[in-house]
């Protein structure tokens, strides 16, 4: 049986009102992505009590697109990861030119050590694909140390083997250190001697392409449109079109959340401005990182145990890009990514030169849609110390290693920087959560820190979304969106 589209409005609005709860007030803490996946949801199912705290003036949390030359740069998130099992994948791809394959899908990146010589592209897959397969593999699950111990005692056990007697000791240690600052890049910690080899929660690779690049004015951003129905020629009419704009309030940075709140069960929520605000639930988007600063003032009375030795335990680390604009293409030879291998002795010298910061700098990439914009993938506490360094030596450091890096190429003028500061931002202390050594150690993860706290009448009447609340698919926004998804329809149940 078909039902119709006024139908199904009419029996969404009668879920909303029948478990005596009429209308009922929602805050949504966060307009980020998984803040606006939950107010969509919940106003497409006919709630309409919706209020948005968001701290900043935008929407989009750590989807950040941002003009930059003659287009546009992902500060943020920057490509869609998979296509399988990935809800930015399934909301986007109906949208014909809206995504396609990023230049640096192609898998030609290339390993250039600091000589200037590439390391043989057979040399490298070999080298890549036994990595790869020592981070995957199942020995990881009874190895009681760390995953840098893990990897370390694997990657020499296997390269004294006979397969690898051609590789060098200078190139299997340099190798060593590049995948390393790999993983962190990819993970978003700081040192692979914090991370257990053996982790209760797994990352769930969604397949096929892991790099998907987004065309048109609005990159990345378009998603949040997707999810709320007002994307130009949206043709899924079960989406109502969602006024975010109208429903966000912003400049509202919440301070306390009083979630036994009034006698008479409400939700108490103050911002920092003084404002304050009432409610029957509330749901909290905000980033790992905040809640770790903030936590033990912002909830009154305190967290469940379960939720804070989540917040305690979850890792939450810095990946930061810069943005170079040239006033030519970036020349032809050099590859779309470019991972870097020190020598010891050039290390050295870099460390003990005015470019130090440098070193957090892993790797180089191409920009889809911006030939003359270069991108640097910066990981770990020295990228984090960068972000207090102003345009110029941040200028400087790139060139001399593109110099070193690109030997005998002849880059443009530089005529424009741009870098995220994810770090030092207090709306968001990071870029995307991980697991540590201390998750393990308190047996904890993102299921604990989505777990809704209840009052006595047992109401869900505090909720937590976002990617580091995701068991299977944190650090994304794919990962976001669907713990929005998961916690408004926690709401829409209890209240049908």
């Amino acid at each position: 049986m078909k039902w119709s589209t006024s139908l199904l409005g009419l029996l969404s609005f009668i879920a909303v009102v029948v478990n005596g709860a009429e209308n009922p007030r929602i805050i949504i803490v966060g307009a980020g992505a998984a803040g606006v996946a939950a107010a969509s949801r919940l106003y497409q199912r006919g709630f309409r009590n919706i209020t948005i705290l968001e701290a900043s003036q935008r929407i989009g949390g750590r989807i950040r697109t941002t003009p930059f030359g003659p287009g546009i740069v992902e500060l943020g998130a920057q490509w869609c990861h998979g296509e399988v099992g990935n809800v930015v994948y399934q909301l986007a791809s109906v949208y014909p030119g809206l995504l396609k394959s990023s230049i640096i899908a192609d898998e030609d990146a290339v390993l250039i050590r600091s000589s200037g010589a590439r390391v043989p592209e057979a040399v490298a897959d070999r080298l890549q694909t036994m990595a790869e397969g020592i981070i995957e593999s199942d020995q990881r699950d009874s190895f009681a140390g760390s995953l840098g111990d893990f990897f370390t005692q694997k990657y020499w056990q296997t390269l004294a083997t006979p397969a690898y007697k051609d590789i060098s000791r200078d190139l299997a240690e340099q190798f060593l250190v590049y995948y390393h600052n790999y993983e962190r890049g990819y993970t978003a910690y700081d040192s692979w001697f914090e991370v257990a080899a053996s982790e209760t929660d797994s990352y769930v690779e969604p397949a096929g392409n892991q790099d998907i690049a987004w065309n048109g004015k609005k990159g990345f951003s378009a998603i949040l449109d997707i999810v709320s129905g007002n994307y130009p020629g949206t043709t899924n009419t079960s989406l109502t079109p969602v006024p975010i704009n109208s429903l966000v309030k912003y400049g509202k940075f919440v301070s306390n959340i009083q979630w036994k709140g009034s006698s008479d069960g409400d939700v108490i929520v103050k911002a920092q401005d003084g404002t304050t605000y009432e409610a029957d639930n509330v749901i909290v988007t905000v980033s790992l990182g905040v809640l770790k600063e903030n936590s033990a003032t912002m909830f009154s009375p305190a967290l469940p145990t379960v939720n804070q030795q989540a917040i305690t335990g979850l890792y939450f680390g810095t990946v930061n890009k810069i943005f170079v604009l040239f006033d030519a293409p970036i020349p032809e030879d050099f590859p779309n990514t470019v991972h870097l291998l020190w020598y010891k002795s050039d290390l050295t010298a870099l460390r003990q030169s005015p470019h130090a910061w440098a070193e957090a700098i892993s790797t180089f990439f191409r920009i889809d849609n911006q030939p003359n914009v270069l991108m640097a993938w910066m990981n770990g506490a020295e990228g984090r110390r960068a972000e207090y360094l102003l345009n110029a030596p941040i200028r400087d450091g790139v060139l001399h290693l593109l110099k070193i890096f690109g030997k005998g190429l002849k880059f443009g003028n530089v005529t424009g920087i741009l870098r995220s500061k994810w770090s030092s931002d207090r709306l968001f202390r990071g870029s995307y959560s991980s697991r540590s050594i201390t998750t393990e150690n308190l047996n904890t993860g993102a299921r604990a820190l989505g777990t809704p706290v209840r009052n006595a009448a047992n109401e869900p009447v505090l909720l937590f979304a976002g990617e580091a609340t995701n068991p299977v698919h944190y650090s994304t926004v794919h990962g976001a969106i669907d713990s929005g998804f998961r916690e408004a329809n926690r709401l829409i149940r209890y209240y049908s």
